[in-house]
């Protein structure tokens, strides 16, 4: 019963939270239509007001509460070409006591405007997950059958999932799933995604989300 209390309110974390990537290449490219951008440009986007502002840095969400004994934090490193992002879980409400982090990374770029007012398209690609647990009952959850099921997971040790996914963490096989096609906004002190599905699936430009999420990164310090 505690397994499964965990793995319920783990999903409902990552579903709600993720910005996050797994998907499968797709030929459409969402660099600028006109032609091939170069990486300043694929890290520039424009704010409401017309003016360039740059993804470049590193942000970080507020620590969010998740129910009554959990919350989670999201801290997001982007380069000219690559991002990364750590979902930082923990077993308290103040985000105090480490439980496990999710990492992802890969590529990325910017495209065009979107039809949702102040974005612009983008993908992120995965080529590397990896999970950690922080604790024991993290470990013991992960490496369970109801968890990611290899028995392999080690507290403090950096589990690579990028050829196998793990499902009830909402991460799919990159082979699977290997980009998120999403959306972007940023201005000087803020860095907003789209608004994730249910089922986190952004694989497909199809699948790209229609509005932009309420949570809103800031720039770290």
């Amino acid at each position: 019963m505690k397994r499964l209390i965990i793995a319920t309110a783990l999903v409902s974390i990552l579903a709600a939270c993720s910005s996050t990537p797994s998907k499968e290449q797709d030929a459409a490219s969402v660099e600028d239509r006109s032609g091939s951008s170069t990486a300043a440009d694929a890290a520039t986007t424009d704010t409401a007001g017309g003016e360039s502002a740059s993804i470049v840095g590193a942000w970080r969400s507020a620590c969010l509460p998740q129910g009554e004994a959990q919350s989670f934090s999201l801290d997001f490193d982007i380069t000219a070409s690559r991002w990364s992002l750590d979902y930082d879980v923990f077993g308290d409400t103040s985000c105090g006591a480490a439980f496990l982090t999710v990492h992802i990374e890969g590529p990325y770029e910017i495209g065009g405007p979107s039809a949702v007012e102040g974005a612009r398209e983008a993908r992120f690609g995965f080529d590397r997950k990896t999970i950690t647990a922080h604790a024991e009952g993290a470990a013991g959850y992960l490496s369970s059958l109801e968890g990611c099921g290899d028995g392999a997971f080690a507290v403090g040790e950096a589990e690579d999932i990028s050829v196998t996914g793990c499902a009830p963490m909402g991460q799919r096989p990159i082979a699977s799933c290997g980009q998120d096609y999403d959306l972007v906004s940023v201005d000087a002190t803020s860095l907003r995604f789209g608004a994730r599905p249910a089922d986190n699936d952004l694989c497909t430009p199809a699948a790209r989300p229609t509005s932009l999420s309420p949570l809103a990164m800031s720039r770290a310090e």
